[in-house]
């Protein structure tokens, strides 16, 4: 075991070059708020409201989305704005790229501003880091293209240099965790912006962009099937669990707090480990299970088995994400013995119909101990002095498979509605889209009130499972949702690019917009060979790629204009309607 301060000292060598003015404040940053820090209670709740600062947001953002509806020709009036919410699935950078190109296609149509909300998981909330780091984002798009667009043209090196003093210092957190080293990798590898600034710096800012909802979940309470305590999510004003109706300012998230009282104020957690925690599906262990060679798959012995994959993968996918970038061909084929190395020893077979349970998981606390020595000797013997560091801080984190590690601000509170789950110091908060890979949950029902959701379907999963746990969830906690056709579920390996399940009363209304389909495949091989093609776990897509992507789902988006201004202009209607039956009333 690596202690933290053992761990920065075996940091210390990661380069041997200058890091002079590499972490300069990053361009367009805005001041974090300092919080009252005479004041000890902050946690809000229970409470079904938003908080004062989303609101007062909101009340602002409707003057924009009320101008935008005018210039699309849609009535509506300023006591009857509609409230529409745009979520991005989860997709790893499927997700992220395919979120830009249809954010960019949504702005050359002036969708963008008919908008309230933005909500995103996974490889979407990626996008999100991306597009909010750049204040005025949704006017002009081209400073957010520029940065994705540079990706290419970084060195290995230069993004491992860059990193150093911020993984330095994180490293000295009692809570530091793989979704660090995870976010660090992503943000870079993926979308090219190491952003350290905070999310509540953006409840300074006004209205031009959409409000940004982030999402995750609680991993201790999902493992123990519960139905509240598990959604999480991150806005500019506050944090919390929204089915408990507690929150906490976001700039004390991460704090210590007993009873709900404040006891010691930690720094906030800044957009790189965010992006770690929201886009951690490595997190899943069963997901990751499922990727088990056959005779492994015969194992019973469950914990074990899942302990044996969940270093393997998790390993593979790091060791693809540093090659990306590589441009020394000594250390390539240094680092490409080390993936052959991990890949035989997952796949040396291992007669497990003849060891019993307890022999089963001693084998496999076995072959876990002979793969980490074995890259400990690699990294020691290597001479790639970054990537001998690196491993020495991953590898005892993936023993102890910590992820989101985050204090936990309703540790030892005084309320009868926090379940056992949340009972201790801290809390792992992981991706959301192991749960639902759409963040329906944090839009659902009065809070927010959402006429209408447009949802791009980037997921890797079966087609419209989505929607269906979306509707099971909102069964389960009698939140309203539109009616789901069968015979729509028939489409689910070849659909069509455009859907619409309207809401009645008070439900929403859901477009519903698959990014591979019937109009850009010809069949469903196509459509499977595409998701193989920009599959969710692979190395960084390059240039042309992204590129391709894009021009797809802004084609999907450009296809359907016209249905999507006709929905707006039916949740506008909608909403006049209930607010005359509410007049009426009164």
């Amino acid at each position: 075991m690596v202690s933290c301060r053992g761990r920065v000292a075996m940091l210390a060598c990661l380069v041997c070059v200058s890091l002079r003015g590499l972490l300069a404040q990053p361009e367009n940053a805005t001041a974090e708020p300092t919080p009252d820090t005479n004041a000890k209670q902050h946690v809000r709740g229970p409470s079904d409201a938003l908080s004062p600062g989303e609101a007062e947001f909101i009340r602002q953002r409707k003057e924009v989305v009320l101008a935008s509806l005018g210039r699309l020709n849609i009535s509506s009036t300023a006591d009857s704005v509609p409230h529409i919410a745009l979520l991005g699935s989860g997709g790893g950078q499927r997700a992220a790229v395919a979120l830009l190109g249809s954010l960019q296609q949504m702005g050359q149509d002036d969708l963008l501003d008919p908008l309230l909300y933005i909500g995103g998981v996974s490889g979407s909330a990626w996008t999100m880091a991306l597009l909010y780091s750049v204040p005025q984002w949704s006017v002009n798009m081209e400073p957010v293209f520029s940065k994705l667009g540079g990706q290419r043209q970084t060195t290995w090196w230069q993004l491992l240099n860059g990193p150093y003093i911020w993984l330095k210092t994180k490293s000295k957190d009692e809570d530091f965790s793989l979704s660090e080293i995870w976010g660090l990798l992503t943000s870079y590898l993926f979308m090219n912006n190491m952003d350290e600034r905070h999310l509540s710096a953006e409840a300074s800012r006004g209205s031009t962009n959409p409000y940004p909802v982030y999402s995750a979940i609680e991993r201790h309470c999902f493992n123990t099937n519960t139905t509240e305590a598990v959604w999480f999510e991150f806005t500019p004003h506050e944090a919390g669990f929204p089915d408990l109706g507690l929150f906490v300012p976001t700039a004390y998230l991460g704090s210590s707090f007993v009873g709900g009282e404040l006891k010691e104020q930690n720094p906030e957690m800044d957009m790189v480990q965010l992006q770690g925690i929201v886009g951690s599906a490595l997190a899943n262990e069963d997901s990751i299970a499922e990727n088990a060679p056959p005779w492994l798959k015969l194992s019973t012995a469950g914990t074990a088995l899942k302990d044996h994959l969940r270093i393997h993968f998790t390993l593979t996918i790091l060791l693809e994400l540093l090659k990306s970038g590589m441009k020394d061909l000594t250390h390539l084929d240094k680092m490409e013995q080390l993936q052959t190395t991990v890949d035989a020893k997952l796949h040396a077979w291992v007669p497990l119909h003849t060891l019993t349970t307890e022999e089963q998981v001693e084998m496999l606390q076995r072959k876990n101990l002979e793969l980490v020595e074995s890259v400990k000797t690699w990294a020691a013997d290597s001479g790639i002095h970054a990537v001998t560091d690196l491993m020495e801080v991953i590898l005892p984190l993936l023993i102890k498979w910590q992820w989101g590690k985050t204090e936990n601000f309703l540790y030892a509170f005084k309320d009868s509605e926090v379940p056992v789950c949340l009972q201790s110091r801290v809390v792992n908060l992981i991706d959301a889209g192991i749960r639902i890979n759409v963040p329906y949950e944090s839009f659902l029902g009065k809070k927010r009130d959402v006429d209408l959701f447009i949802a791009p379907e980037f997921s890797a999963g079966e087609m419209f499972e989505t929607m269906t746990l979306a509707r099971d969830y909102a069964a389960a906690v009698g939140k309203p949702f539109p009616v789901i056709d069968d015979q729509v579920l028939l489409d689910k390996d070849w659909p069509k690019d455009f859907y619409v399940f309207p809401g009645e009363n008070d439900q929403p209304t859901i477009i519903f917009m698959p990014l591979f389909n019937r109009i850009n495949c010809k069949d469903k091989e196509e459509v499977k060979a595409r998701m193989v093609e920009y599959t969710t776990f692979q190395k960084p897509y390059s240039l042309e790629k992204i590129a391709t992507l894009q021009e797809i789902a802004r084609v999907n988006m450009r296809n359907n204009k016209d249905a999507i201004v006709r929905e707006i202009q039916n949740a506008a209607t909608r909403r006049q309607s209930r607010r005359n039956v509410t007049d009426s009333a009164l």
